[in-house]
C-alpha cells in the first residue's frame, strides 16, 4: 500500500517510480523524470531543471575576465595619473631651472659658481629619478617633435638643419616631451 503523498509515476524503463517526495530527487516535480539505471536497480531521477554547471563555469569564466581587465585598467589609470602629477610639478620647476642657467652664465666668482652647480646638479639628479631627462641638443639635426627653432643662423662650418645654440632647454619625461627646447638653426639654403 502506498503512502497518500506518493503519486504514482512510471520510470523509463516501464517500472513503476519508487521514489517518494521525502527522496528530493526531483523526479516528483513537474517536468521531473524517472529513469533506472542499466541492472534496473536504482533510479537515476532529474528534476527537470536544467544542469546549471556549465552555465555558472561560463559566468564565473566571464567575471574574472571583467575582473582581470578591470585591475588592468585601474593599474593604465593610476601610472597615467601619477605621470600626468610628475609632468605637472616639473612644469612648474622648470622655470627655476632656467633662472638656475641664467645665474650660472653670470657668476664670475669661482666659489659661488662652484655652489650653484652643486645645486644645479642636485637638482637635475633629482629630476633623472623621476625619468625627467634634459633634451641634449647642440650640435644635433633639428627635430620639431623635440626642439622649438625660433632663430635661423647661417654656418658652413655645420650641416644643413644642425641645432647651432639652445635658448632654454627641453625635458621628456618617459619619452614624451614636457617642453621642447628653444634653439637656433642652421640654414645654408
Amino acid at each position: 500500500m502506498k503512502k497518500a503523498e506518493e503519486k504514482e509515476k512510471n520510470c523509463k524503463c516501464g517500472d513503476e517510480c519508487k521514489c517518494t517526495p521525502e527522496d528530493n530527487c526531483g523526479c516528483m516535480e513537474e517536468g521531473g523524470e524517472c529513469t533506472c539505471d542499466d541492472n534496473k536497480k536504482q533510479c537515476n531521477c532529474k528534476d527537470g531543471k536544467e544542469d546549471k554547471s556549465a552555465e555558472y563555469l561560463e559566468l564565473a569564466q566571464r567575471i574574472k575576465a571583467e575582473f582581470e581587465n578591470y585591475k588592468r585598467r585601474n593599474a593604465e589609470v593610476a601610472s597615467t595619473s601619477y605621470n600626468n602629477g610628475v609632468a605637472s610639478a616639473v612644469t612648474t620647476l622648470l622655470p627655476v631651472i632656467d633662472s638656475f642657467n641664467q645665474a650660472k652664465a653670470n657668476i664670475t666668482d669661482s666659489a659661488v659658481l662652484s655652489g650653484v652647480d652643486l645645486i644645479y646638479n642636485q637638482l637635475m639628479t633629482a629630476l633623472n629619478s623621476l625619468n625627467v631627462e634634459k633634451i641634449d641638443c647642440l650640435g644635433k639635426v633639428f627635430d620639431p617633435n623635440y626642439h622649438n627653432a625660433v632663430l635661423v643662423g647661417k654656418d658652413e662650418a655645420y650641416p644643413n638643419d644642425t641645432i647651432l645654440e639652445e635658448y632654454q632647454a627641453g625635458f621628456v619625461m618617459n619619452g614624451k616631451v614636457i617642453r621642447p627646447s628653444v634653439v637656433k638653426v642652421n640654414k645654408l639654403d
